[in-house]
């Protein structure tokens, strides 16, 4: 089911309330998430570099000029679906059961290509997809 959705609507909420301002950077996201889960320890990407692997990971994927400050650092849901298969599948096959990637760009291309992937990781971990839409996030089911 999904477990995460509340949690996803805070942070995109939150982003959407920091973007107003000059927009968000990839270095805003920890922190974001942070404020969204409280104390809870996680993976984010983008965001600060870590050989630490959690139980939980986010992967972020911000395109809109609205919400974004330059797109330097920022990941292409493209890019953002692939390090869900790097990390779930690489470093923190053993550690990681929990994926949940957040868009505002939904590339089905990408999912297709990443289809198999992304099905096998499920067998094996929860992931939960969505993306922002105005003032709401909906899942995404592959």
């Amino acid at each position: 089911m999904l477990e995460f959705h509340r949690i996803a609507e805070e942070i995109a909420g939150q982003i959407r309330e920091r973007a107003s301002g000059n927009g968000i950077s990839p270095s805003d996201l920890p922190k974001i998430v942070s404020t969204a889960l409280g104390r809870q320890k996680f993976n984010v990407y983008p965001g600060e570099s870590s050989d630490e692997c959690h139980e939980l990971a986010f992967f972020i994927s911000l395109s809109s000029p609205t919400l974004i400050k330059g797109k330097r650092g920022h990941l292409s849901c493209r890019k953002a679906i692939e390090k869900v298969v790097q990390h779930m599948q690489g470093n923190c096959i053993e550690t990681t059961r929990i994926a949940i990637l957040i868009t505002d760009s939904w590339d089905a291309l990408a999912a297709d290509e990443w289809g198999s992937n992304l099905r096998q990781i499920s067998r094996m971990a929860h992931i939960e997809m969505y993306l922002i839409a105005g003032k709401k996030v909906s899942c995404i089911y592959l």
